[in-house]
């Protein structure tokens, strides 16, 4: 599995980093108990955070609208926005709570106690497949955003590069994601048929810490509830193509 970013994408966004998990064999079908777990643990972190700061990920959240915003992409959500906003929703969390948060939320030397009832309700985030249930519970948790492909038999490279006056990942030949990372294409959607799995965590120079902490906890979970070698990579700098050997 292989995948390779155009130079110029690191040029245009000073700073770029991305986190790699590569995994293959996988069994994608009905429920995984650990990506279950993890998925359930996610949420419950997120609904405790949220409640003390229900604007908590908005920062991170803006770091990559102003990057797509840099590159002439304004209007579109990433994975990250999306799943927070679905989220949120299903709390039911309303833009006015958001709008009081603001920048001045009370910073808590412990959490807030929680009730079973809140507990239970905080699981709302649908389940997908248990690859995507983890991706989507990451993103909860670290507020990166997080994607991962289909790579069907490993031959063809995942390719970030500029097509049709726009940036994609495409993957032979065909788009996988539009604009960046923000609306899947026809290829390489993870479904429960899904093996040979490719997960790109994105980042900047601020936020650096989080992707390298999400990229980290994903793959060693994923090895643990998968029962498989999952294989890390790096892409900074001068670095802009990583091929796994598993």
């Amino acid at each position: 599995m292989q995948v390779t970013y155009d130079d110029s994408l690191f040029d245009a966004i000073p700073g770029l980093c991305v986190g790699i998990l590569a995994i293959r064999a996988v069994d994608n079908r009905g429920v995984n108990l650990e990506a279950e777990a993890f998925r359930r643990r996610c949420c419950t972190e997120a609904n405790l955070l949220l409640k003390m700061n229900p604007a908590m990920a908005d920062g991170e959240i803006d770091r990559y609208k102003k990057a797509l915003a840099h590159m002439g992409m304004e209007g579109f959500q990433t994975a990250l926005e999306r799943v927070f906003k679905e989220y949120k929703k299903d709390l039911g969390i309303v833009e006015e709570e958001e709008a009081r948060a603001g920048d001045d939320f009370e910073i808590l030397s412990q959490p807030k106690a929680a009730n079973l009832d809140e507990l239970a309700g905080s699981d709302v985030l649908p389940r997908v497949n248990p690859i995507m249930d983890m991706v989507r519970g990451g993103m909860l948790k670290f507020h990166v955003d997080i994607h991962a492909f289909d790579m069907g038999d490993r031959t063809q490279p995942l390719l970030l590069e500029k097509k049709d006056g726009e940036w994609q990942a495409t993957l032979g030949g065909k788009t996988a994601v539009h604009h960046w990372y923000c609306e899947d294409g026809e290829a390489g959607k993870v479904t429960e048929d899904s093996e040979n799995i490719l997960i790109l965590i994105t980042g900047f120079g601020p936020n650096r810490k989080k992707v390298a902490a999400a990229r980290n906890e994903l793959a060693r979970r994923m090895k643990s509830a998968f029962d498989r070698s999952v294989e890390v990579g790096w892409l900074e700098g001068p670095d802009h193509s990583f091929t796994a050997s598993i």
